[in-house]
């Protein structure tokens, strides 16, 4: 065989990889866009959310300054958000078992009076869906975890009535009602990102457009439980979506030191329980490479408060359960 001969057979040889190469890329075209946006999102968050979470707006994130039955903007702004509460539980949950649940919405019914209370479940669910999304039916039905199913739920319902929705583990501390003047309100997560545990948004509106568009493409399988959750439907999924929204400065962020909702915290607004139920093993995953047992123990016990204990909760739950081996990390199911 000649050199001349050899040399086309590998440029025959390179050329069928590159072809192999460009099917794959093209198959998984959807799949790569989806977590370059993940990625856009924990590499660019601060650059470009820092302004809107540190906008002046003469709004008091406190909360002091208002009384804690104000239940809408008035006098001196106009409530852009319906006076609506949205509560949601979908899935095999058994709300017998989850008695701070009750009381959380319960104390958050009180101090809204005058608004209406929608509860969904899976039957109001899916006439619900049925009816405003029929295209999106199957996908939803067809969501792994429940908790999915929870959170599109949430963004298609919001779209569709707006209003506020609240996680089942939020205990009103006061009336929502001075946060109604801004079209959308979302409070911080950690590492970065938004939460979507709490949402106010006016109806119809095109950032909630925007998050029911996107579903179909960012619902992907991304082998973990945690994180196909979190990049599909969760925190990840509303962050990315929040970094593509081109007016995105309109969006009211509020600041995690004083509203965040991670682990048994209380803030300004609420008491936030931090139940979890849906992730509590797969979260443990993103805790992991935390789990130094004598070092971790020794740093949550020098907290000083209950509150600051609060944000430790999770990852020493979670390097128990890995000393105990009552999970295994990386593979829960």
């Amino acid at each position: 065989m000649t050199l001349t001969t050899l040399a086309r057979s590998g440029h025959i040889y390179s050329l069928w990889w590159i072809i192999i190469g460009l099917i794959i890329i093209f198959i998984l075209r959807y799949n790569i866009l989806t977590v370059f946006y993940i990625f856009r999102t924990y590499l660019s968050w601060y650059q470009f959310s820092a302004g809107v979470i540190n906008s002046k707006d003469d709004f008091d994130t406190t909360m002091s300054s208002y009384p804690i039955n104000q239940t809408s903007a008035m006098p001196n702004y106009q409530s852009v958000v319906p006076a609506i509460l949205h509560h949601i539980v979908v899935g095999n949950i058994d709300l017998n078992k989850h008695p701070t649940w009750t009381v959380a919405r319960a104390a958050c019914l009180k101090l809204h009076p005058n608004y209406e209370h929608k509860f969904w479940n899976d039957s109001l669910a899916e006439k619900f869906i049925l009816e405003e999304y029929p295209w999106f039916f199957e996908a939803w039905k067809n969501y792994k975890y429940p908790i999915q199913r929870a959170d599109s739920l949430r963004y298609l319902i919001l779209y569709r009535y707006g209003g506020i929705f609240l996680d089942m583990d939020l205990h009103c501390r006061r009336s929502l009602g001075p946060l109604r003047r801004f079209e959308f309100i979302s409070p911080v997560a950690y590492p970065v990102g938004l939460s979507n545990g709490f949402l106010m948004v006016s109806a119809r509106h095109p950032f909630m457009k925007l998050l029911v568009d996107q579903l179909p493409l960012f619902n992907h399988n991304f082998v973990l439980p945690y994180a196909t959750v979190m990049f599909s439907t969760g925190c990840m999924y509303i962050s990315a979506q929040y970094l593509l929204y081109e007016d995105r400065n309109r969006l009211k962020l509020l600041d995690y030191k004083q509203h965040r909702l991670s682990g048994r915290i209380s803030t300004p607004l609420f008491h936030h329980h931090g139940s979890s139920s849906w992730h509590s093993n797969d979260a443990c995953i993103h805790f992991i490479d935390m789990c130094d047992f004598d070092v971790y123990s020794m740093e949550s016990k020098k907290k000083k408060t209950k509150t600051e204990r609060g944000n430790f909760a999770m990852p020493e739950r979670c390097c128990t359960l890995c000393k105990e081996n009552l999970i295994r990390p990386f593979f829960f199911l």
